[in-house]
């Protein structure tokens, strides 16, 4: 190792000095190409996974809210028998031709089916996909309407189990998976929607019979095909066993199933996930209809996620290799113009050394080279000591010179650099950069301000959410936060700067630990004589031992040293600090308040006064 570091040395030492200089910019030019190439890639390439993966959770949400308004609007037009509508005699007829288990004659029965007949005609003209309507209001009496098949006439409904669990279910509209008709001669299959019909008229609301009305499954594939869904993205239908009921683009087999419910298992009603099936990996997002408890998935081969952002890789690629050819001529003008007063400086050196002093070397420019050329003619008459002294010297001046002006920058030169920062994003189009930049600026401006000790609440919240902002750019989807603070508590005073750390140990010790999904809720309320602001989150909590602990901390009036925050190693002492300093102000009945539960999230209660300060209660300088 050691052989090769003296051999590496000496090549490099061999370089001459615009090899030297080619070679360096050229390296460092390479390297910022190449660390932004990856970068752009990385974040490109997580960009659009995430917009492909929020993407096909909009698509399954689009689906299901679709296939229950689809099943809500069936549900109106079985109600419809009930309702006081434009039908209102027919639907009144409806009830009163049902409710008669005997007609006086044949006309009267005639009349009845006549009835039932148009009720039926009107229902299948509001929708297209009604394929047959049903009415059974005993063992041997029904009436029906369909637009293909022919009856079963001798099917018995009464022994069937979907009529059991409609008559069971009292009222409630029971919708089935797809199955052959149950009393039509069709070979196709149907969705069917049952309902077991009262008298509401009657107190006791006695049941006159039963409604069946069966989709074509054509209407589910009305509902997918109406969400832009692509190609190669697949759906997928589960009952509340978990069979496959309907599928569109999409062959599952039994084992893939298993994969997919045991996924399923371990998210709530909606989520994401993605799964080998067949060999093959898929991004999968699945919703659950609150109205039968199926499983509606879609499902996006990873392979089309994955396509656009490697096509983004090659981009860069060639663009890499443009930009690197564009380096190399960079690298070789740069070099060649730093070389040449070094040049003229050799050939003064040589002319020193054969003792000619009769000359003076020419450079125009008036860089750092430039003044190393006149300073050489100035100095080569001189004793090389002399040279080193002021040399030495003139480091010195300049040393101190940086550090005079260092000690000027005020807090107007940050924030004229924090908007400077913000304007180049805005022409980039870089709003993370834009909006980190204006609220590090808000947050600066307000901490620095040491006039008054006191502000309103208005203006501490403004603060508090360019700190979230700030921290939302970090965390990304993995923090949100909601604030809800009524207006007339915004115009009262607070001590400046007491929120923001809590929510900062918010963030710190229970989002952060957590890892996602992470909310903090902001509220005020105004309490008669007090305002109570809770700032709470649903992160990893703290034990009961461990919040019992942390109270006598931050409520002794003892001075301590820096105590760990409970489960993280971090200090306490910011809350201690904040919970003391509010009880000087105003009094030992305000202050901080801690609510936990640990794996559930953690509440602080902040209680301040509504009246205004005292001269006796003031200790920062300030009376409200």
């Amino acid at each position: 190792m050691r052989g090769l570091h003296k051999l590496y040395k000496k090549a490099v030492s061999d370089l001459s000095i615009f090899n030297k200089i080619f070679y360096g910019v050229l390296a460092i030019v390479i390297l910022i190409i190449a660390g932004s190439s990856f970068f752009s890639n990385l974040y490109s390439r997580n960009l659009y996974e995430t917009q492909a993966t929020n993407n096909a959770v909009r698509l399954v949400d689009n689906i299901n809210t679709g296939f229950e308004d689809n099943l809500d609007q069936v549900d109106r037009i079985i109600q419809s028998i009930y309702a006081e509508s434009d039908y209102a005699d027919s639907n009144n007829s409806i009830k009163q031709v049902l409710s008669t288990k005997t007609f006086a004659s044949i006309s009267d029965e005639y009349n009845a089916l006549k009835v039932v007949q148009n009720f039926f005609q009107r229902l299948m003209f509001l929708r297209k996909d009604f394929n047959s309507i049903y009415i059974y209001n005993s063992k041997d009496k029904f009436f029906s309407y369909a637009l293909n098949g022919t009856n079963k006439l001798d099917y018995d409904p009464t022994g069937e189990s979907w009529y059991k669990e409609t008559v069971a279910a009292d009222g409630r509209t029971i919708i089935s998976a797809p199955h052959k008709p149950y009393q039509l001669n069709y070979n196709k299959e149907v969705i069917s929607y049952s309902r077991l019909l009262k008298n509401m008229d009657q107190i006791n609301r006695e049941p006159y019979g039963v409604i069946l009305i069966d989709l074509s499954i054509d209407s589910l594939n009305s509902i997918v095909d109406k969400v832009n869904l692509g190609e190669t993205t697949g759906v997928l239908f589960l009952d509340g066993k978990g069979k496959a009921i309907y599928a569109d683009n999409m062959k599952v087999e039994d084992k893939d199933i298993a994969v997919i419910e045991q996924e399923i298992t371990q998210h709530a009603a909606t989520g994401k996930f993605t799964a080998i099936l067949s060999n093959k990996k898929y991004l999968i997002s699945f919703s659950t209809s609150m109205v039968t408890g199926w499983k509606l998935l879609t499902f996006t081969p990873y392979t089309e996620i994955t396509k656009v952002a490697n096509q983004l890789v090659l981009f860069d690629l060639l663009l890499g290799l443009v930009a690197l050819l564009f380096a190399v001529g960079i690298a070789y003008a740069f070099s060649k113009l730093m070389f040449k007063p070094i040049h003229k400086l050799k050939k003064g050196i040589n002319n020193v050394k054969v003792g000619n002093f009769d000359f003076e070397l020419e450079y125009a420019s008036n860089d750092e080279l430039g003044q190393l050329v006149r300073s050489f003619n100035t100095m080569v008459f001189t004793i090389k000591t002399l040279i080193l002294e002021k040399y030495e010297e003139k480091l010195a001046r300049k040393d101190a010179e940086f550090k005079y002006l260092q000690a000027q920058i005020n807090p107007h030169f940050i924030y004229n650099t924090l908007q400077i920062i913000s304007s180049m994003a805005v022409v980039h189009k870089v709003p993370e950069i834009n909006t980190a930049s204006k609220s590090l600026a808000r947050i600066m401006r307000y901490s620095l301000n040491a006039k008054n000790k006191l502000t309103i609440i208005k203006d501490e919240m403004e603060v508090l959410v360019c700190y979230l902002d700030i921290q939302k750019l970090r965390f990304r989807e993995f923090l949100n936060y909601e604030i809800e603070m009524d207006e007339e508590v915004k115009e009262h005073r607070i001590l400046k700067l007491i929120l923001q750390p809590v929510v900062e140990n918010a963030v710190s010790h229970g989002i952060e630990p957590k890892g996602a999904n992470g909310i903090i809720k902001i509220s005020g309320k105004l309490e008669g004589q007090k305002i109570r602001i809770i700032i709470e989150d649903n992160g990893v909590g703290i034990a009961k031992d461990e919040i019992d602990k942390l109270l006598q901390i931050i409520n002794s009036a003892d001075e301590i040293e820096d105590t760990p925050y409970p489960g993280d190693g971090h200090n306490s002492i910011g809350l201690r600090n904040i919970n003391q300093r509010m009880k000087l102000i105003y009094g030992q009945e305000y202050g901080i308040d801690i609510e936990s539960i640990q794996g559930a999230g953690t509440r602080v209660i902040i209680s301040i006064p509504v009246q205004k300060l005292t001269a006796a209660n003031s200790t920062e300088g300030e009376h409200q």
